[in-house]
């Protein structure tokens, strides 16, 4: 048998996982400026959380979940996404008592597509959500805390943002039988997998990536003629808000998100960089969503970021080598080397041992690793209870008390 990854999964190490860390971090740190706490959730739920919500014409739930009995004959489902198993989350531990409920999260997500760049079957995911205000103002919040991780991690002029709004769902009823009209009078011009929805739910055909399809949809109707005074209202308090925070961004009557719960704001963050899988950030309302899934009738918002993706646009991350080394001469002074490592690991202090009792060996492994300090343990180190610490800049040694090598380092660096 031959040993070989799942196809659409990847390793993460090396420069792969200095990015993921980095990205991280940033998140974790905008998330605590923002007000936004913790929330992790398992990797798999009850096939049911995801169907309806989803949309059962959705690609989603048509060919990309992966669904599976256990042997309570319960149908589970490895998470495609990560905004309904919060909910549920945030419903099944009480946490929706006070509001808005401000949480996020990153972790695997599982999607059976086909695998292509930018594109895998397991993928980290970032989300923010916020759960139990219609104001617009948490729209911006959202939008413009979007911006700010993503400039944290690559450069502006790598993105743009583009926004639209599909108002609320009777808005959205009324406008997807006017695209049912229209795509049925160009059925002849669209692909097989748009033609199946063009009654069940058109508004799935302007999220195509076919070619054909797209340029059917330039001339569809624009989901603005069918907004409602407050939706529009909503939307042009957004784009004026936008203005104030400076940010760029392109209005996209086309944009609809690939899932049927959106509703009012939509928005994506998208790169020229990286072919058709062009979405870095997306997101937007879903305000029915939460009392569909059994929790009160609040509004909710937020946005999902792919790891993957951004990290393809990330310059490589070089993490610094341990600049201490220890050279050991041989193993009868295992006791010396043990005292500085314990102390090495109680004081903080990154160091790198080769595992080897040959001195010359060592040392030329820490020329080799840039290191600038080597900790050296030989007989005269051992018999007379101190440690040797040689500057490969200079060539200089000093003789040290294992308590004063903390000071000394710190006065070096």
């Amino acid at each position: 048998m031959k040993l070989r990854s799942v196809r659409g999964t990847h390793d993460l190490y090396g420069h792969d996982i200095n990015k993921y860390n980095r990205i991280y971090n940033i998140v974790s740190k905008h998330a605590l400026l923002n007000n936004f706490i913790e929330l992790q959730t398992p990797i798999f739920e009850f096939t049911d959380l995801f169907s309806k919500p989803l949309g059962d014409q959705s690609d989603v739930v048509l060919k990309e979940m992966y669904t599976f009995k256990d042997r309570n004959e319960d149908l589970l489902t490895l998470r495609p996404e990560y905004t309904t198993p919060m909910i549920r989350a945030a419903i099944t531990n009480n946490l929706l008592e006070e509001l808005p409920l401000k949480i996020y999260g990153l972790g695997p997500m599982f999607r059976r597509e086909r695998p292509q760049k930018g594109r895998y079957r397991q993928f980290n995911q970032i989300n923010f959500e916020v759960f139990g205000s219609s104001d617009f103002i948490i729209d911006l919040e959202l939008i413009s805390l979007a911006n700010e991780i993503l400039n944290s991690i690559i450069p502006s002029d790598k993105y743009t943002l583009n926004i639209n709004s599909l108002g609320d769902y009777k808005n959205l009823k009324n406008y997807k039988e006017s695209l049912s009209k229209y795509f049925n009078q160009n059925k002849t011009k669209l692909s097989i997998e748009s033609k199946i929805k063009i009654d069940k739910n058109p508004i799935r055909i302007l999220d195509s990536k076919n070619d054909d399809d797209i340029m059917v949809s330039k001339n569809a109707p624009k989901i603005y003629e069918f907004l409602s005074d407050e939706c529009k209202i909503h939307y042009e308090n957004i784009k004026k808000g936008l203005e104030l925070y400076n940010i760029d961004y392109a209005e996209n009557s086309n944009l609809v998100r690939g899932l049927d719960y959106y509703c009012s704001t939509v928005f994506e963050f998208k790169t020229k960089d990286l072919g058709s899988q062009d979405t870095l950030i997306g997101g937007g309302r879903y305000d029915g969503l939460i009392g569909s899934l059994g929790g009160p009738n609040i509004p909710g918002i937020g946005w999902a970021a792919g790891v993957e993706r951004i990290s393809m646009l990330m310059e490589e991350i070089n993490v610094d080598e341990p600049r201490i080394h220890i050279a050991i001469s041989d193993e009868k002074f295992k006791n010396h080397l043990i005292k500085i490592i314990n102390y090495f690991r109680k004081n903080e202090i990154i160091f790198f041992w080769n595992y080897k009792y040959n001195l010359k060996k060592s040392l030329s492994k820490a020329n080799f690793k840039n290191a600038d300090f080597v900790v050296i343990i030989g007989e005269n180190e051992f018999n007379n209870n101190f440690y040797t610490l040689k500057q490969l800049s200079t060539g200089n040694q000093f003789e040290l008390d294992i308590d004063n090598i903390k000071k000394f380092l710190n006065d070096k660096f």
